[in-house]
């Protein structure tokens, strides 16, 4: 009578996918090192869609190819300008960060090879200084 329930975890586990996530302390600051209260950060997963219009058995144009993509997760700094989001571990998620009176930030948030998380910046004339925040401090700037 094993089999059932092992059929049914892997039918879960196939549905549910299987992808592991790390939570990350991230920091808002002006360019002078000042903590921003109330920043919206969001991280969202960058999917792999079909780039042709020919369609195919299973998949049609444009749809995307990984069929449970990772969730994304979104939050608000504190008084400290740290907000943590929980980032999935098998590849890089979207960063954008909105703050009152200031251009949004866009960027890359990832998690290395060595389990530490690291943040890229896109190209962008924002005035908003995002990192790491760790026990020590802030690291990482960007």
């Amino acid at each position: 009578m094993r089999t059932p329930p092992f059929i049914l975890f892997l039918l879960c586990a196939l549905f549910t996918g299987c992808k592991s996530y790390k939570h990350v302390n991230v920091s808002v600051l002006t360019q002078n090192g000042t903590p921003i209260v109330g920043a919206a950060a969001h991280a969202s997963p960058m999917y792999f869609f079909n780039p042709t219009d020919k369609n195919f058995i299973i998949i049609g144009p444009y749809d995307i190819l990984e069929p449970f993509p990772a969730k994304g997760d979104t939050g608000v700094t504190n008084e400290f300008g740290i907000v943590q989001l929980e980032i999935v571990t098998e590849s890089p998620l979207d960063l954008q960060v909105y703050a009152e009176n200031f251009i949004p930030w866009k960027g890359q948030i990832a998690i290395t090879a060595k389990g530490d998380a690291e943040i890229t910046a896109y190209p962008n004339s924002s005035e908003l200084q995002i990192g790491i925040a760790t026990v020590q401090g802030i690291s990482a700037l960007n």
